[in-house]
């Protein structure tokens, strides 16, 4: 006896016999305690192989006392048995006879062990069935090959699974009807053990390797997993299927399939309703982005429809046992546990044309694809109700793809903006270029595309980039010069001030290397410059002063030293990028130059003051003065000599928005569409990609016939309260993740967040979901920031006066209780915190 593959299979498949039928009586029995014991090894990360032999060994051999064999498992952790018919033989007589030996054992295991039986709740449910079952055998290569047992007597069996465990036998009619009138009756109470038959002598069980004929029923990669099993993250895929009358077809669609998405086809089974079919992503092979390759292959079952009147999928994730599974007579390779089992069952109850899935699933797909939840069900074998999710789509990321298009509409702003800076290239001053235009207008891309051209060129020459970002909030003096150091010198705030230190004095070093020991002037500015630029990223920072000492301070000399301060800090900023100019071209791109402090303008004048003569140019993009307000844009005084050019984005002609919202359609757009994008954008690129995204998501709503969807789509009609919506639409505790750390500014450090939010477990997920959705992107380990303002200060907008000053007043105990007594390089944004705190 082959242990992998059923020897009727094995012999069918030796004589070329790809389909048949055989009547026989069909045994299957129900056993919660497979997934119980599975569940007890995982949460103890043990296998005890022994447990689950010890519990199968005796059923499987009653099975071959009584001349049947094991057919197939069940996700539920029971399995289906067949008993051939025989001329000359009441085979029913002898699969009741395994039935009742079945019963007697499992009901003496439970008491030993006490795996549920007792009270009202037994562990185990049998059932009893005669008729007709067809086999099917699938070869897909000569490596690769499924079979599948199939037919109303399966069918009336799997019934079994479907009830409450209560330790009896079920027989069908069919099954009654075929035994000796004195021993048909239902009920396992009332047969005696003279109904134990002695039948045929136990079959051989081969325990040598598996032949080759066997292995080509295995998925690939099983042989590679570890003998006694292994303990695996998975997510589970099962299929509920209508009948087919030959399931060769969907067993060959379904194989297809799972190859173009790397699942682990475990092969079609029949349950009460038709076929059902299990998948597996994450054993025996593993990819990375098993995940989501799982909720892709789900919809493209659902877009496909296998040519089925009923298609339902059930999704679940969790750590699973894997391997081959059984005792020495029957073994299969199988995922078990509770997730295994839930997939079936929420599959089985998942209206038609529907994917549902589990809270794990679903928040571990959250940041990819687009869900809706769908209700709370009981299901059988779950003592609780459990809340479903209904997978939709995959997420376009709309923004992502935006950027991967190209400078659509902007080839002319980007030509200037090339040209402009040319000269650097020559070794001369490109001085200021300003990149002016309303919010959204596209001036962080046009920069963005200018960096990606330079990289794409393959003479390309060295260019030191400093990105130099001001801050709505935080307009300390320098604070853009701050932040431009800190990235200058790759150190974050989230280390301690030994190390930012550390990482000065080592940068310094490196740059004094690089530079010529003629350069006598070039290298006495940077030794000069260190206490400066120490004290720029708060090194050197005093105790700050108490109120009585603040009031007892002479007004006249604090504004002196700090007046003395800023002058060093000026000339510190100017000597090192003196050095540095005089190395490679250098750009220092002041972005959001609108809130800039004066100190940081200033900056601007005296680094270009400093650097006439050497190629360096400083970029300063900032928003136009909106309609109705007072002042101008920005213009910072120059010294006579150092040249400025202006850049102002214009509204991008209707039909460049058009062209940029095309490729996510691969066609026309719809009528409605266009006329949105044409109409409430005004020609911003980033309110039609807003819009783009908000009309995309929206399609799980409406109809897809697109009058009556275009009857009640209608955005906001601004870009704040676009971005607000797409917000809002956000899982609760995601959108309240986003918010918190909106609070902490345009960049935020994970650490403080995972103390403002109510469940930090979530955080890692949450993170992951703002990155595929470009709400936010990683600047380190423990770094994150906005990608552009406009989410963030949408974000920090949603939430009432209330809400925000309780969230300033956590962020500075969680500011506090991360940095303890390292906060001088957090004492602003402490300050603020609780100032905005009340």
């Amino acid at each position: 006896m082959n242990p992998l593959v059923p020897d009727f299979i094995l012999e069918q498949d030796a004589e070329g016999q790809y389909a048949g039928a055989v009547d026989a009586a069909v045994l299957h029995v129900s056993l919660p305690a497979v997934v119980d014991l599975a569940e007890q090894m995982i949460a103890r990360q043990a296998i005890d192989q022994d447990a689950l032999r010890s519990l199968f060994d005796p059923l499987f051999e009653a099975v071959h006392q009584s001349g049947g064999f094991v057919a197939a498992f069940s996700p539920g952790g029971g399995f289906t048995a067949l008993f051939p018919d025989r001329p000359g033989r009441n085979v029913t007589r002898h699969a009741r006879s395994a039935a009742l030996a079945m019963r007697r054992s499992l009901l003496e295991l439970a008491a030993r062990r006490a795996l549920g039986a007792g009270g009202a709740q037994t562990p185990f449910r049998i059932g009893l069935a005669w008729g007709p079952v067809h086999w099917t055998i699938v070869r897909i290569a000569e490596d690769r090959a499924y079979f599948l047992l199939y037919g109303p007597a399966i069918e009336a069996c799997q019934a079994t699974d479907r009830g409450a465990d209560d330790s009896e036998l079920h027989l069908d009619r069919s099954f009654r009807e075929r035994l000796p009138a004195a021993g048909a009756r239902e009920s396992a109470v009332e047969l005696d053990d003279a109904d134990l038959l002695s039948g045929p002598p136990s079959l051989t069980v081969a325990t040598g390797p598996t032949d080759a004929d066997a292995e080509a029923f295995l998925p690939p990669g099983a042989g590679d997993v570890a003998p006694e099993g292994e303990i695996r993250e998975v997510t589970t895929v099962a299929v509920s299927l209508d009948r087919v009358a030959s399931p060769t077809e969907l067993i060959q669609q379904l194989h297809e399939i799972a190859a173009m998405y790397g699942a682990t086809f475990a092969g079609m089974h029949a349950t009460e309703r038709g076929f059902g079919a299990l998948f597996y992503f994450g054993a025996p092979v593993s990819h990375e982005s098993d995940h989501d390759r799982a909720l892709d292959f789900a919809l493209e079952l659902k877009s496909n429809g296998l040519g089925v009147q009923r298609l339902a999928v059930g999704i679940t994730r969790a750590r699973c046992l894997v391997g081959f599974f059984g005792a020495a007579g029957r073994r299969e390779f199988a995922c078990i546990g509770r997730a295994v089992h839930l997939a079936a069952q929420i599959a089985r109850k998942a209206a038609p044309s529907s994917i549902w899935a589990d809270e794990r699933a679903f928040l571990a797909g959250e940041a990819s694809h687009q869900w809706s939840t769908e209700n709370i069900f009981r299901f059988d074998g779950f003592d609780l109700p459990i809340l479903v999710y209904s997978l939709e789509r995959r997420r376009i990321a709309v923004q992502e793809e935006f950027y991967d298009l190209g400078p659509i509409g902007r080839e002319a702003e980007l030509d200037r903006l090339t040209r402009a800076l040319e000269p650097l290239f020559a070794g001369r001053s490109a001085g200021v270029v300003y990149i002016l235009g309303e919010a959204g207008i596209g001036k962080s891309y046009l920069v963005h595309s200018y960096r990606h051209q330079r990289a794409q060129l393959m003479d390309m020459r060295p260019l030191l980039w400093i990105e130099a970002r001001c801050d709505q909030t935080l307009k300390t003096p320098l604070y853009a010069f701050e932040f431009a150091l800190k990235e200058y010198l790759g150190i974050s705030s989230v280390i301690g001030q030994r190390a930012k230190q550390a990482g000065l004095d080592l940068a310094l070093q490196l740059l004094l290397e690089r530079l010529p020991e003629a350069w006598a002037e070039v290298r006495a500015g940077i030794d000069g410059s260190r206490e400066a630029l120490a004290r720029l990223l708060r090194l050197r920072g005093e105790e700050p002063a108490t109120a009585e000492a603040e009031a007892e301070a002479e007004a006249e000399a604090e504004a002196e030293a700090e007046a003395s301060r800023r002058e060093e800090a000026l000339a510190a900023l100017a000597a090192l990028l003196v050095a540095e100019s005089s190395l490679q071209p250098v750009v220092v791109h002041l972005d959001d130059a609108q809130w800039a402090d004066p100190t940081s303008l200033a900056a601007v004048r005296a680094i270009t003051a400093a650097c006439r003569d050497l190629p360096l140019a400083v970029i300063c993009s900032a928003r136009l003065p909106a309609p109705g307000d007072d002042g101008d844009a920005v213009r910072i005084p120059l010294d006579d000599g150092i040249p400025s050019q202006v850049i102002e984005l214009a509204a991008l002609p209707k039909e460049r928005l058009l062209a940029l919202a095309e490729p996510f359609f691969g066609g026309p757009l719809p009528t409605m569409l266009e006329s949105l994008l044409g109409q409430t954008a005004g020609g911003n690129p980033f309110f039609a990609q807003e819009i783009l995204a908000y009309w995309l998501e929206d399609g799980r709503y409406g109809s897809t016939n697109e009058g009556a969807r275009s009857s009640r789509f209608m955005p906001p009609r601004t870009v704040n309260s676009l971005l607000v919506a797409r917000l809002d639409r956000l899982e609760p505790r995601t959108r309240q993740t986003v918010i918190s750390a909106a609070v902490l500014g345009r960049e935020f450090d994970t650490r403080v967040l995972a103390r403002m939010i109510p469940d930090a477990s979530a955080l890692v997920d949450h993170l992951r979901f703002g990155e595929a959705q470009r709400i936010w992107s990683r600047m380190g380990e423990h770094r994150f920031e906005f990608c552009t303002v406009l989410i963030r200060d949408a974000a920090y907008g949603m939430q009432p006066k209330q809400a925000a000053e309780r969230l300033h007043r956590l962020a500075a105990e969680a500011l506090e209780a991360v940095y303890g007594d390292d906060l001088e390089d957090q004492r602003a944004a402490l300050d603020s915190h609780r100032k905005l705190a009340g």
